[in-house]
């Protein structure tokens, strides 16, 4: 009888064991499913995410260019195209009976428009692509473009270059020359600041970059990035395969920090 009631309670424990283990295998397949389930949701979130910011930064690319060749259109036209229909104008008084007198003053007029030209002509060519940064290379051209920022007077700039002017390639130093104009205008106009600091090194094959100022600064939680053209630098930045962080807040100043990878 005692036996018969072990092997009963043998039995009742044994099954208890197994539907314990079954059901915590249920469970577990369960919390595996689950779980695999977040976490191909955080991988589809976060592709989405990147593929949105990709996208962010085409658009600021694509918008880039489009500023940049409208801005050069307006220059064109209201600059030279003026100029050249102004002195159109004067080259139609020239008659074959006009007096010396009238002749020599339109020639003379003529030539000193001929001249604003020449000079305009020069000024756009110069803020496409400044001789000093094809000759002499991007470090040198910031140089230039600090050091004339800083004789315009009302803005004190500070200048750090090292003595290693090694070469980036030719669309890495073209890009951050541009980055490195939009954000000194980004100050002249908005910043109210005293004071701008740039800063390139070499650390390796690593160039570092960086820019602050001593603004009136901004709260990113409040101010969308893009107004200040941080998302169009940014996507400059990107697209030469380099990387960029930036931080301010209100009182405090901006600062940009930025990576680029050379080999040359």
């Amino acid at each position: 009888m005692e036996t018969n009631e072990i092997s009963a309670e043998s039995v009742n424990i044994l099954l208890a064991g197994i539907v314990g283990m079954l059901l915590l295998s249920v469970a577990l397949v369960v919390f595996f499913i689950v779980y695999q389930r977040r976490i191909f949701e955080q991988q589809r979130i976060r592709l989405a995410e990147e593929q949105a910011h990709q996208k962010q930064l085409l658009t600021a690319a694509v918008e880039v260019q489009e500023t940049e060749r409208r801005r050069i259109a307006r220059d064109l036209h209201d600059d030279i195209g003026s100029l050249l229909s102004a002195t159109r104008l004067y080259l139609r008084q020239l008659k074959p009976d006009s007096s010396p007198e009238k002749s020599a003053s339109i020639r003379a007029e003529s030539l000193s428009i001929l001249d604003e030209i020449i000079q305009n002509t020069r000024r756009i060519t110069h803020d496409l692509l400044p001789p000093v940064l094809e000759k002499f290379g991007y470090q040198a051209a910031a140089e230039d473009l600090c050091e004339r920022v800083g004789k315009s007077g009302g803005m004190k700039m500070i200048y750090s270059g090292g003595s290693n002017q090694r070469r980036l390639e030719d669309k890495q130093e073209i890009a951050l020359y541009r980055v490195l104009q939009e954000l000194v205008n980004n100050t002249l106009k908005h910043a109210k600041a005293s004071e701008i600091e740039v800063v390139n090194s070499w650390q390796g094959d690593l160039f570092k970059f960086r820019y602050r100022d001593d603004g009136k600064g901004f709260d990113p939680l409040t101010v969308k990035s893009g107004g200040l053209g941080l998302k169009n630098i940014e996507s400059r930045i990107t697209l030469v395969g380099g990387s960029l962080d930036w931080k301010s807040a209100p009182g405090d100043g901006l600062e940009v920090n930025i990576s680029l990878n050379n080999a040359n």
